[in-house]
């Protein structure tokens, strides 16, 4: 058999033009029909990826200005904690704490104030300053404690972390129980 002298009859050439076009149908009904759904659905990502690569560039332009001038972070108020309380004011103290951590939907079972007395000894201001541990235990989850935390260190009071333990509660794994241990100087 020569495939140049093969001839087709008009039958065999209209079922290979059905063909082509049944072909041509299922896909463009169905196979390219998915993918351009699949595209469509692609179309709100690639739009929020661009934006958030804009807002990207863009702070990053400003970190580079900010950096390039350094007058600007002095300006800026800091957060430095500079007030040392007197004994009569812990109870206040532990109040404005109390206060802090409700705002932030922490569940604050227990406060206790105490004097470190060995430390006190030994420090060279021990006569003007007395350390205050402040122990707190809480129920939070991670984020509201961090945001405690902040606005702890960062208050008008000087205070600062201790030591922090934090265990899961077995019912809500959400949130956590969390020890404290706040430290303040007191003035006598």
């Amino acid at each position: 058999m020569n495939l140049a002298n093969i001839q087709l009859d008009k039958q065999k050439k209209i079922l290979i033009v059905i063909f082509c076009i049944l072909i041509a149908y299922v896909d463009m009904n169905y196979i390219l029909k998915a993918q351009l759904a699949g595209l469509d659905s692609l179309n709100p990502k690639v739009v929020r990826l661009d934006k958030d690569l804009k807002n990207l560039n863009s702070d990053l332009e400003r970190m580079n200005l900010a950096k390039g001038k350094p007058g600007l972070a002095a300006q800026k108020p800091t957060g430095s904690s500079s007030k040392i309380i007197s004994e009569g004011e812990v109870s206040g103290l532990l109040q404005d704490i109390a206060n802090a951590a409700n705002k932030l939907g922490i569940r604050v079972i227990q406060i206790r104030p105490m004097r470190e007395t060995q430390i006190a000894k030994t420090t060279a201001i021990s006569g003007e300053l007395t350390p205050v541990l402040i122990n707190l235990d809480l129920i939070c989850d991670y984020h509201n404690l961090g945001r405690l935390i902040n606005e702890l260190e960062n208050s008008f009071v000087f205070m600062g972390v201790q030591e922090l333990k934090i265990s899961t509660q077995l019912p809500d794994y959400l949130k956590q129980k969390v020890t404290l241990v706040i430290k303040t100087y007191v003035s006598k």
